[in-house]
């Protein structure tokens, strides 16, 4: 299922995929708050369906984690390693490199968050 084309639509579904509560996400996608409606958006079929798409892709995405990456940029890197030819090495290297950009990646992602909790 694409993006729910109402963006207030989509924005409460990407809030209930994360874990908000009912009401917060429907506050923070701009609709009026104390209405009592969320629970009647949460049910429509169409918002359902993308709250559990949105969710399964989470999932999917932690299986791909930065760290998962790593490591089998590591192990590749590894295997070619072992081979000593010319274009193996430049591999490796090549790999080593991607690496060294993810690890940056995520250690900047892990400094955002840190500073965003802090904040408040």
């Amino acid at each position: 299922m694409p993006v729910l084309p109402n963006p207030r639509h989509e924005a409460f579904a990407q809030a209930r995929a994360r874990g908000a509560r009912l009401e917060i996400a429907y506050e923070d996608a701009g609709f009026a708050a104390g209405q009592g409606h969320a629970s009647r958006l949460a049910a429509q079929p169409e918002i359902a369906a993308r709250i559990a798409e949105i969710r399964e892709e989470q999932i999917e995405l932690q299986a791909a984690s930065p760290q998962a990456v790593i490591a089998a940029l590591l192990k590749v890197a590894r295997a070619h390693e072992a081979t000593g030819t010319a274009a193996a090495i430049k591999e490796v290297r090549l790999t080593l490199l991607e690496v060294d950009r993810l690890r940056d990646s995520l250690d900047l992602r892990r400094e955002n968050e840190r500073h965003r909790v802090e904040r408040g």
